[in-house]
């Protein structure tokens, strides 16, 4: 895993959570298999700790790899 010695922890988190997401995102479409409202919650939480990791008002210089 040559990007989770390069990332911060928390994006490393992040990427590894989407993983699951991707999964479950494929099981639907490729599987016809359904999601319960439990797990779509999940999901949703999953992408806003994303966008929340990504886009942090309270730092200066958000979107960015710093």
């Amino acid at each position: 895993m040559w990007a989770t010695v390069r990332l911060k922890p928390a994006r490393v988190g992040i990427l590894l959570m989407t993983e699951v997401l991707v999964g479950a995102a494929s099981a639907v479409l490729l599987a016809g298999e359904f999601l319960t409202p439990v797990e779509i919650a999940g999901g949703a939480m999953v992408l806003g700790a994303s966008l929340l990791e990504i886009w942090n008002p309270r730092r200066p210089g958000t979107i960015s790899n710093r």
